[in-house]
């Protein structure tokens, strides 16, 4: 039984690990001829680890592999034959694979009464993820919008991780609402997506912080009466 309990604590902790790899390692690679296929093989990673916290709930598991390996395909396929409908595909598989994990892992976190380690690593991969998320759809409004953002300094159209590196950094400045405006969103689609990050972000931490408190209240006092 401990055995058990030992391992599945790690889960959530192995899916940070992995998140927080990818954000450090993937601005060494940005000068790299093969930057692209790292930065995909990085978030492939997170993708197995992010399923393989999903394992104990077996359906979920199998939906969790089944769209993280249409969304590593499509990745790779971008990398061999880099046409525009095949990075919209790309970049949309990964918005849809992205929040799936972020609605599943908060399922777990709100679930039960007991706050557990695992929970709390589980509550901070939530909180990474959608930032990750609006990554994405930042991306796909950059690709379907070319003008939808203003920045001071842009990279090149075809320098595809530089650009979605940027899109990774507004999305998360958004998400903490720092706003240091070197990255302006233009377009009115661009515009409400912003604002509904810094609300979800805020609601999130608000939200969780009360339910992770309230629930070790509960625990505490049915320990107590027990």
């Amino acid at each position: 039984m401990k055995t058990s309990r030992s391992k599945e604590e790690w889960r959530h902790l192995a899916l940070l690990v992995a998140i927080l790899s990818l954000f450090i390692i993937t601005p060494a690679v940005i000068e790299m001829r093969q930057g692209v296929v790292v930065m995909d093989s990085l978030a492939a990673i997170v993708f197995i680890t992010a399923s393989y916290a999903l394992s104990p709930r077996k359906q979920l598991f199998v939906a969790a592999v089944a769209l993280s390996a249409v969304t590593v395909a499509a990745a790779f396929i971008f990398v061999v034959y880099p046409r525009l409908w095949v990075r919209i595909f790309s970049t949309s598989s990964l918005i849809v694979l992205v929040g799936f994990f972020s609605v599943t892992i908060l399922s777990y976190v709100l679930h039960g009464t007991r706050v557990t380690m695992d929970k709390i690593f589980a509550s901070i991969c939530v909180y990474m993820l959608i930032g990750y998320a609006w990554t994405f759809a930042y991306a796909l409004i950059d690709e379907l919008q070319p003008n939808a953002f203003v920045a001071l300094s842009s990279p090149s159209p075809n320098d595809y991780v530089a650009r979605m590196l940027e899109m990774r950094y507004f999305s998360f400045i958004t998400l903490t609402t720092v706003g240091y405006g070197d990255i302006v969103p233009h377009s009115a689609t661009a515009r409400t997506l912003a604002v509904l990050e810094a609300v979800t972000g805020q609601i999130y931490l608000t939200v969780l912080i009360a339910r992770l408190v309230g629930l070790h209240i509960v625990h505490s006092s049915s320990s107590r009466n027990e």
